[in-house]
Formats: C-alpha cells, structure tokens, sequence
C-alpha cells in the first residue's frame, strides 16, 4: 500500500514540475518592438520591428515602407555586446517588389557565420546586448550579382547606402 501512495505522489510531482519548468523556459523569452527610422532623420517612422530574446539567441521581424521597388536591400545585425564589443552581421536580405516590405531573421549566441566587421565577431549575450537592426540599399538589382547584393554587405550597384534602423535595448 506505501509504495502505490509513493508511486502516485511521485507521479503527481512530475505532473506539476514538467509543466512548471516548461512555463518557466518559455518565461525566459521576451519580446520588444521598436520603430523602424530614417537614418538620415530618426525623427520619421517607417514601419516596426519586434526583436525576441531567450538565451540561445535572438529573433526579429521587421517591416518598413519606402524602399524602392526593384533595389536589393539587406538587414544588418549592429549587436552590441555587454563589455562594449560591437559585431556586424548579416540578418536577411531580398529584391524588393513593392514599398513595403518584411524581413525576418534568426542569431545564434556564438554564431560567426555572417559577419562583416566589428571588434566582437558574434552575439555574446541575447538578453543583455543592444540590438541595432540597420536596412542596407544596395541599389537597383543586377541579375549577375542579385545573389551577392541581397547576401552580403559591400555588393553594390553602383553604391550602398544604410536607410534605415531599428533599436532595441535590453529590458
């Protein structure tokens, strides 16, 4: 009889803590929007941004308005790391076919794979950096090097220009 009441205590103790650790990793993400500004005049909205942060990394969907149908446009990670490092890395990038727009993007802690220039090369921290997402206008797009316009930073046509931002802070 005390081993059946053991067996089922113990079964209903790991019926209450499988959910309370699952509630708790998922009350380990959060999320913030942002507005998208000019770069020239932050003082203009554009569109909006959310970023979301759990420890492995970070997550953003940005949309704007007021590209230029037909230009190759490319989202830039400026991450910000807590000891003062920066790293710039590629987020996502497309021809656009209307003025407005959707980008959308995923960075690992850690992950190098993108990256363009700063004294830190990766995200260091997701919950504690500052997160700068920085539209790139790489001009009218070329059909032999649309793929290098819309994937990396220095293909341009004739020049590249940085339009837009969108800042998020840590909470």
């Amino acid at each position: 009889m005390r081993r059946k009441l053991f067996a089922g205590l113990a079964l209903i103790g790991l019926l209450v803590v499988i959910p309370l650790s699952q509630a708790g990793a998922a009350s380990q993400a959060t999320r913030t929007a942002s507005p998208v500004t000019l770069i020239s005049d932050p003082s203009v909205v554009v569109g909006s941004s959310a970023l979301t942060r759990t420890a492995n990394g970070i997550a953003f969907t940005l949309e704007t308005t007021g590209l230029q149908p037909g230009h190759a446009y490319t989202v830039w990670w400026m991450v910000t790391n807590p000891d003062g490092g920066t790293a710039v890395l590629y987020a996502a990038g497309h021809l656009v076919g209307g003025s407005d727009t959707t980008f959308a993007g995923y960075l690992a802690v850690d992950d190098t794979e993108g990256w363009v220039m700063g004294d830190d090369q990766s995200l260091e921290d997701a919950l504690a950096a500052t997160v700068t997402l920085v539209v790139r206008d790489h001009g009218p797009g070329q059909a032999d090097i649309i793929a290098d316009q819309i994937h990396t930073f220095s293909a341009c046509n004739p020049t590249c220009t940085d339009v837009q931002m969108s800042v998020h802070s840590p909470s």
